[in-house]
């Protein structure tokens, strides 16, 4: 994350109509965010607190209920002080919250329970294991929902650099009183003290009037569904320092697979990857370049890696390393990463669970999100279903939206050497003969899209590519593939033929109707005419009536009248 200068006016509030804390330990809440949280309660804004773990770490067994039941205690005490009422326990062992996918989900569905736009986390940056992997679950979590939520990320243990900071002037005695309520903590060492130095040194930017605040790293979720790797830039290489693992022996491992041309965007890849809440991944990194291709470590972030190196001395083409790369795998899972594109971080988890609910499908496939060189949305977006009809016509799966069995390599899947375009579809085309690829309709990959990534928009099926798949797959594709394909194309054609029978018939019956509305109108226009002639008519008579001459020869006219009846009796 790019900090912006701190800013020389410390606010007064962080703004959020509903706020949710979330605290590894029963304390961290008020030693890292307590000035805040009275900020909000201040003005009436609702307030959650989630306490993660029981902080009952290194404690005797038959101690740890008690402890527990205390520290507790110590924060409800704490909570009356700051005002926002009792807070939630979800009682996690203390050094035992993963960076897991089930955590996650757990913060999603507290998010939305609370309707939570403000959320405040442990900085990720925090040298406390469960402060560190908290911070990362919910910066995941936030990332996710995308939209019209906020983090807060808090420092207790480490300092970290801010872009706002919160002037808790007047809420340092409330904060120390609260503080003081820990006293299991204090006792061992006092963190109190550290905590009012901490807020003290926050104000060194500040004016003289503000002695003491808090400081945050606020980020919206917008910021981090657009890219989460800037919050994060080489923290693979931290993690790996501070010695976080998880314990992943009953995961399938998996194994995936960059074809390293050394170019600048590997890192983006490789930052991806160590983000991935699978627990069980190794990186087998295969050097395409050749002989002066950069070092690569034993580790990314969390997960083993090797560098891979193949017999030839020269550079490897991408169906040659991508096989070396197959050759090296260990993992029941495979999958590509090419070291320009890069993985959402459930990436990897959603594939895995995907496979292992359908055992008897070769591979599991999810949509791929178009990214150009400034990692913007271009709009266009990888979303077919598996379909092996389309798949005999083009290759509509990037390279790494595919997660597939290491069975596949066993009963022969390679790719073709003699190819150096669609080497992937080929080898798709090869696992699809093995079984039905399983659709999960939801992005979690991206696609660079730059000057050699144009294989994925080619939009006419021609070309030397096509016509090499074409002529390797015309004598191998099963019959019973080749007849749906050629009823796909029939059905195809009569719906184009019905449409355009539909089209024609809509034409002639639009013309009819145009026909009948002349009809109508010059109806209507005749009508207007013989009702202005009846309406001249009527005025004439109108005329005649009320005329002299028609009273005078009005007792002629009665006499005329009598005369005829007389006659018709006669």
């Amino acid at each position: 994350m790019e900090n912006s200068l701190i800013p020389y006016q410390a606010v007064k509030q962080i703004p959020g109509n509903c706020v949710l804390v979330f605290a590894p330990h029963p304390d961290d809440e008020v030693f890292g965010c307590g000035g805040a949280i009275m900020r909000h309660v201040e003005l009436g804004i609702p307030v959650c607190i989630i306490v993660v773990s029981d902080g009952a770490h290194g404690v005797s067994e038959e101690n740890i209920t008690e402890y527990t039941r205390q520290r507790q205690n110590e924060s409800i005490a704490a909570a009356h002080i700051l005002g926002y009422g009792i807070p939630i326990f979800w009682q996690y062992q203390d050094r035992q919250v993963c960076y897991s996918e089930k955590l996650i989900q757990e913060i999603l569905i507290a998010i939305h329970e609370t309707g939570a736009d403000l959320v405040y986390a442990p900085s990720i940056f925090e040298m406390h294991p469960d402060h560190r992997v908290l911070g990362m679950v919910v910066v995941e979590a936030i990332r996710r929902i995308g939209k019209a939520v906020r983090v807060a990320l808090y420092e207790i243990g480490i300092p970290l650099h801010p872009n706002q900071l919160l002037d808790i002037s007047d809420l340092v005695t409330r904060k120390t009183a609260a503080m003081e309520c820990f006293v299991s903590q204090n006792a061992r060492q006092r963190y109190d003290q550290h905590i009012t130095a901490l807020n003290r040194y926050r104000t060194y930017t500040l004016p003289a009037s503000v002695t003491a605040a808090e400081a945050y790293i606020v980020i919206p979720a917008e910021e981090l569904s657009n890219d989460p790797l800037k919050l994060y830039q080489s923290e693979h290489t931290r993690q790996k320092a501070l010695g976080l693992v998880l314990d992943s022996s009953d995961m399938p491992l998996v194994s995936i697979i960059i074809r390293s041309m050394d170019r600048p965007t590997l890192s983006d890849a490789l930052d991806s990857i160590a983000l991935q809440t699978y627990p069980n991944i190794e990186v087998v990194l295969v050097n395409a370049k050749g002989a002066d291709h950069r070092e690569i470590g034993e580790w990314c972030g969390r997960y083993p890696q090797r560098f891979i190196t193949g017999e030839e001395e020269s550079p490897l083409h991408r169906s040659r390393a991508g096989n070396v790369g197959l050759q090296a795998a260990n993992g029941e899972y495979l999958l590509f990463l090419d070291d320009d594109d890069w993985l959402a971080a459930d990436h990897i988890a959603k594939l895995s669970d995907a496979l292992t609910s359908h055992p008897i499908c070769s591979a599991a496939h999810t949509e791929i999100a178009c990214m150009d060189n400034e990692k913007q949305p271009t709009g266009m977006i990888f979303n077919h279903p598996f379909n092996t009809s389309l798949l005999l016509a083009s290759n509509f799966m990037p390279i790494h939206s595919v997660l597939f069995r290491r069975t596949m390599v066993e009963c022969g899947c390679r790719m073709d050497e003699m190819l150096d375009l669609n080497e992937d579809w080929d080898f798709w085309l090869q696992v699809s003969l093995q079984g039905d690829f399983i659709f999960i309709p939801e992005i979690s990959a991206f696609y660079r899209i730059h000057d050699s990534s144009g294989v994925h928009r080619q939009e006419v099926f021609s070309g030397d590519g096509y016509a090499r798949i074409y002529d390797k797959w015309r004598t191998r594709w099963p019959a019973e593939r080749l007849a749906r394909l050629m009823e796909a194309f029939w059905n195809t054609y009569t719906t184009q033929r019905e449409l355009a029978n539909t089209q024609t018939q809509l034409g002639y019956t639009q013309t009819q109707l145009a026909n009948t509305q002349t009809q109508l109108i010059n109806t209507q226009t005749q009508l207007a005419d013989a009702q202005t002639q009846l309406a001249n008519y009527q005025a004439r008579l109108d005329i005649v009536y009320r005329s002299r001459s028609w009273h005078i020869t009005k007792p002629l006219r009665q006499i005329n009248l009598i005369i005829r009846s007389l006659l018709d009796r006669l």
